[in-house]
C-alpha cells in the first residue's frame, strides 16, 4: 500500500488556511443569491476540485444510542435506505440498530471548526453498503447541504476540548435553543480495542445526508483513508460519561448511550467533493485507490471560484435596488 506518511502529508497540503478563511467570508454573502444559483456555482467549483482534504483532529468522540422508535428512524432516511444492525467493536456479541452522535474538530479544504453530526446507521439498498446517514448537524463553522445551501454556523459558542487530567468536555447548543448535547468524559480509563470493519471501513465508503437535508435526493460520497486509521479506538466505559444532556429528537433513541468511542489520534481523509463519488465498495478497492492517488495531480480547493458569489450577488443586489428605486419614482 502507498506510504502512510506520504498520504497524510498530501491531505494536509490540500488544506490552505487562507482559502478556507476566504470561503468562510464569502458565506456571509450567500443571502444575496438564490439557493439554486448557489448550488450551480458550488457544483461548478466541485468539478474543478473533485476531492478535498479532510482531517479529523485527535479526540473525536462518538456516542452510540440504541434506536427504539424504528418507524421514526425510517422517516428520517431518504428513499432507498433502511436502518441496519451493526457492531461497534469486533468483539461485540450482537449487532444493534444505532443512532450516533459524532463530536469532533476538523480542518478541511472547505471549512475549519467543530461539529456534532447525528447519524443513523443504515443500508443503501441499491448497493448493499452499510452507510452513515447524516440526519442533522450543528457547528461553529460553515456548512453545506442541499436544503440550506452554504449555511452560517448554528452554534456560535462551542466547547470541545480536553484538559490536563484527561477530561474531555463537550457542549453544542444551537443559537435558536432548539437542541443541544453536552457531556464530560474521562478518556484515560478506556482501552484500545479493535473496531468492526463493516461499520468503520465500509461505512466510510458510503456516506450521505438524510431525507430532510438532502431533500430526499441523497448523493452518496466516499472517503479515502489508510485502513489502519479505523482499525482500533478507545472504548470508554459508560460510567466515565458525566453530566450528559441531549435534547435531539426525543423518543427516537434510548436516553443513555450504549457504546462510547474515542479516537485519540488525527484521521486523514481524502473526501469526495459535491457531485463526485469514487464509488468505492470494499477494502480492496480502497487500497487500490490509495495506491493510485497522485497528489501532484490533485488541485487544492481554491477560494477564487467562490469570490464569484460575492460579485454575482452584488450585481443581483444592485439590480434589485435599482428596480426598487424605479418603482418608487415611477410606480
Amino acid at each position: 500500500m502507498a506510504d502512510q506518511k506520504s498520504f497524510i502529508k498530501g491531505v494536509e497540503r490540500l488544506i490552505k488556511p487562507i482559502d478556507v478563511g476566504t470561503i468562510h467570508f464569502v458565506q456571509g454573502f450567500n443571502g444575496l443569491l438564490p439557493k439554486s444559483i448557489q448550488e450551480r456555482l458550488i457544483k461548478s467549483t466541485s468539478k474543478k476540485y473533485p476531492q478535498i482534504g479532510f482531517v479529523v483532529e485527535p479526540y473525536s468522540y462518538f456516542l452510540f444510542h440504541e434506536i427504539k422508535d424504528h418507524e421514526k428512524a425510517q422517516k428520517l432516511l431518504p428513499d432507498g435506505f433502511k436502518p441496519i444492525r451493526s457492531k461497534v467493536f469486533k468483539d461485540d456479541k450482537e449487532p444493534k440498530y444505532y443512532a450516533v452522535f459524532g463530536c469532533f474538530w476538523a480542518h478541511t479544504s472547505a471549512f475549519w471548526g467543530a461539529r456534532v453530526e447525528f447519524y443513523i446507521i443504515a443500508e443503501d439498498e441499491s448497493t448493499g453498503l452499510l452507510t452513515w446517514v447524516i440526519v442533522g448537524y450543528d457547528s461553529n463553522t460553515i456548512g453545506h447541504d442541499r436544503k440550506n445551501g452554504l449555511s452560517a454556523p448554528s452554534c456560535s459558542e462551542v466547547v470541545l476540548t480536553t484538559d490536563h487530567e484527561g477530561i474531555l468536555a463537550a457542549e453544542f447548543k444551537r443559537d435558536d435553543d432548539t437542541r443541544q448535547i453536552a457531556f464530560e468524559s474521562d478518556v484515560k480509563n478506556g482501552e484500545m480495542k479493535g473496531l468492526d470493519q463493516r461499520l468503520w471501513l465500509e461505512g466510510n465508503l458510503s456516506i450521505c445526508y438524510g431525507r430532510e437535508l438532502s431533500e430526499n435526493k441523497p448523493e452518496v460520497f466516499s472517503l479515502k483513508f489508510d485502513p489502519a486509521e479505523v482499525e482500533e479506538a478507545i472504548e470508554i466505559p459508560l460510567n466515565n460519561l458525566k453530566n450528559y444532556s441531549n435534547t435531539w429528537i426525543p423518543g427516537l433513541f434510548e436516553e443513555k448511550p450504549a457504546k462510547l468511542v474515542c479516537f485519540p489520534y488525527a484521521q486523514h481523509f481524502l473526501s469526495d467533493n459535491l457531485g463526485y463519488t469514487s464509488k468505492l465498495k470494499n477494502r480492496e478497492e480502497l487500497v487500490n485507490a490509495l495506491n493510485s492517488t497522485d497528489f501532484k495531480n490533485i488541485k487544492a480547493l481554491s477560494a477564487a471560484s467562490f469570490k464569484g458569489l460575492i460579485m454575482l450577488g452584488s450585481v443581483l443586489s444592485g439590480g434589485l435596488i435599482t428596480l426598487l428605486i424605479l418603482y418608487i419614482v415611477f410606480g
